[in-house]
């Protein structure tokens, strides 16, 4: 996406934020967090920067910085606010620097950039190296973009270079004679977060489940018609922008039981949720937590 060129809707904002477009409207309202423009029709349209604005707003207030506080911050101190708090989560490991690996893919050499990263998966395999340094590493990229320190297109190749890697070890992977349970995939809403949907995938291939994966985002709708053509036994859901308002998850908690699905996995949770929720769902905030989840479906 290049600056001034592309557009958004406050829906959009919602999808990648997880911030209601009804809390947007209050946002802007009472605090002037963002100034968008409007059509003839008076609807709103946001550039490339508010978007990470309000990303990089959802970031602070979802790790306990209160709204009133963000809105008082000018464009640098915000920044800085993000910046420290990301940097605050970097692994201890010492050979393990950030700074130092994305430089090759600021210059996008991948080349490069897959040498600095192999040494990670072959020291500890693809599971742990994911959790410990390629998802922390995606999530500081993701970071730097949001604050203008990486453009759109780095921030891109990012995310390709290490989605190979994931597709290497998946590809790996012998399919079972005789398969588990099936699970069933679909992405309804940031895919921003795809690659963390890909690992999913491998992580539950390797431990026999039968995956039903489409890729791309899909509508909760869709998930009747799978089940149709397959009945599965689990469903896996990402929620990184997701509405955890009691109406929504009483829907999945509904689809649950209708289709006597055993457990809903919502995955990538911005709140720190790894716990049962209801019934039948399950609710994880990061790689770590959907690992610890499924092993207690095996």
């Amino acid at each position: 996406m290049e600056e001034g060129v592309n557009v958004f809707s406050i829906k959009d904002l919602e999808n990648f934020s997880g911030i209601k477009a009804h809390t947007i409207r209050i946002w802007e309202k009472r605090y002037g967090i963002l100034i968008p423009d409007r059509t003839d029709s008076n609807i709103r349209r946001y550039s490339e920067s508010e978007l990470k604005k309000i990303l990089n707003v959802a970031f602070l207030n979802r790790n306990g910085l209160k709204i009133s506080k963000i809105a008082k911050l000018d464009e640098d101190e915000l920044t800085q606010q993000v910046m420290s708090l990301s940097s605050s989560r970097d692994d201890s490991e010492k050979d393990f620097q950030p700074g130092k690996i994305l430089m090759a893919a600021i210059r996008f050499n991948e080349g490069s950039f897959m040498e600095a990263l192999l040494p990670f998966v072959k020291k500890y395999g693809i599971e742990e190296a994911y959790c410990r340094f390629l998802y922390p590493l995606l999530e500081k990229s993701r970071i730097l973009w949001q604050t203008g320190s990486l453009s759109r297109a780095q921030e891109q190749f990012i995310r390709n270079t290490i989605r190979q890697l994931i597709t290497v070890e998946d590809n790996l992977i012998k399919p079972e004679v005789k398969a588990g349970p099936v699970i069933a995939m679909i992405n309804t809403s940031d895919n921003l977060t795809d690659n963390n949907f890909l690992f999913y995938k491998y992580a539950l291939k390797k431990r026999g489940f039968d995956v039903i994966f489409t890729g791309g985002l899909l509508p909760a709708s869709e998930v009747h018609e799978i089940y149709r053509i397959k009945p599965f036994n689990y469903l896996v859901v990402n929620s990184s922008a997701f509405d955890f308002a009691q109406k929504k998850m009483g829907f999945f908690n509904n689809l649950a039981r209708s289709l006597k699905i055993n457990k809903i996995i919502l995955t990538d949770s911005p709140a720190d949720r790894d716990k049962k929720f209801q019934d039948r769902l399950i609710i994880t905030s990061d790689p770590s937590g959907f690992l610890r989840c499924i092993e207690g479906l095996c």
